[in-house]
């Protein structure tokens, strides 16, 4: 009985992996760097704009990530399958972004900002009567560390360190690290965040940035600025959701949401979504996690300083920012790390929701599959018995 619940286990585990790996992409992706660039810059790894195209069964999904101006700035446009963008340039930097249709829906995420607070309080999130100073990234300079672009996977790693000008000028870096995939799956690192052909997951690194003086407190926070084209649409959608279970990122049930309203009326909007933790080590972990704090939404204009505002220059867009805090009481604030990572996804269309891993599907059939299959064994073995015992009776009696 024992060796065919584990062949038809066997065969089962076989079965599951034959499909998915039989599942198709959901988008074909190509992946262009600095795109009708002509300058000398343009080739250099200080100079980083990236347009990704993800085709689909009807529409396309273009995504332009720029470091160009210093503010990381993520665009999303959608148009029709023949639509083509060509981008001007002057010198190393964008100065148009022309269209050969114009594109159905388009939205932006941009971190134009970060705060450092004094937690004098230590309640691990930013109060308003809080001393804070923020740190404009417009002066930011970025290097490319790494450029994977494939058919499979478009994947940029970037550092950011202040520039010689910057004032003030922080020490450290900021890591920034942009993947997308031409399918749905989660992410490698914790908080393993579902990430999807109409998405691009980013992992946001604050590296030995030091603290300010007369901040013996201190801890850091985004400031993110949503803009939309959702004309005369009400504010953005802010939630905070359970999730299904804690299975891909360990004590984190719950997931927060940001939504333009074209995503929450018709399901063809912008989303940013995100685990309210953070990590304060590289070696990701529960050991290492932190909260994430989010305050609430605040009317805000799109930076002048920004290829956002060159994008969106004469078109109807509405920008929103959310403010985004790290850490918790008695946890030594930033100082006892100096490392603070944060994730999150920003796409297009629904946010996705989490299910059982292929993994725990598995083990699921197996545990209730091979419990039934040695019942079922061992009532074939009791009848097989039975009749066996009673043809030697009837051999007795003859």
């Amino acid at each position: 009985m024992f060796p065919l619940s584990i062949r038809t286990c066997v065969q089962t585990l076989v079965i599951v992996a034959l499909f998915s790996l039989s599942l198709a992409f959901d988008r074909k992706i190509s992946s262009e760097l600095n795109p009708g660039c002509e300058s000398e810059k343009c080739s250099s790894d200080s100079t980083t704009l990236v347009h990704v195209q993800a085709i689909g069964s009807h529409d396309t999904v273009h995504q332009i990530w720029d470091f160009t101006k210093g503010i990381p700035t993520v665009i999303f446009a959608i148009t029709g399958m023949a639509a083509n963008l060509s981008i001007g340039w002057h010198g190393s930097q964008p100065d148009r972004f022309n269209w050969t249709e114009k594109p159905k829906y388009s939205f932006a995420v941009i971190f134009d900002k970060l705060y450092e607070y004094n937690d004098l309080k230590d309640v691990g999130y930013m109060t308003p009567d809080a001393p804070q100073h923020s740190y404009s990234l417009e002066d930011m300079e970025w290097s490319r560390t790494h450029v994977l672009f494939s058919d499979e996977e478009a994947e940029l790693e970037l550092k950011g360190r202040w520039g010689r000008h910057s004032e003030p000028r922080k020490d450290g870096f900021i890591g920034v690290k942009l993947d997308m995939l031409p399918y749905t799956d989660y992410a490698l690192d914790l908080p393993h965040l579902v990430h999807s052909a109409n998405s691009t997951l980013l992992d946001l690194a604050l590296v030995g940035l030091g603290t300010r003086p007369g901040y013996n407190s201190s801890r850091f926070a985004w400031s993110t600025t949503v803009i939309s084209t959702d004309a005369g649409a009400p504010s953005l959608d802010l939630t905070t959701r359970r999730s299904l279970d804690d299975e891909h990122t360990p004590g984190v049930f719950e997931i927060v949401e940001l939504r333009t309203a074209e995503s929450v009326s018709r399901g063809a909007g912008g989303f940013l979504q995100y685990r309210p933790v953070a990590y304060t080590s590289r070696g990701r972990g529960v050991a290492s996690s932190t909260p994430a704090h989010h305050a609430p939404l605040n009317t805000t204009s799109i930076p002048a300083h920004s290829t956002a505002s060159i994008y969106y220059d004469g078109k109807m867009a509405r920008a929103q920012a959310l403010v985004v805090s790290f850490g918790e009481p008695a946890d030594g604030f930033y100082a006892k790390s100096n490392y603070t990572a944060w994730s999150l996804t920003v796409g297009y269309g629904v946010p996705p929701v989490e299910g059982f891993s292929l993994f725990v599907i598995i083990i699921i059939s197996i545990g209730l599959g091979v419990p039934v299959l040695l019942a079922l064994s061992g009532i074939v073995y009791v009848i097989a018995r039975r009749r066996r015992n009673g043809a030697r009776r009837f051999d007795n009696e003859d």
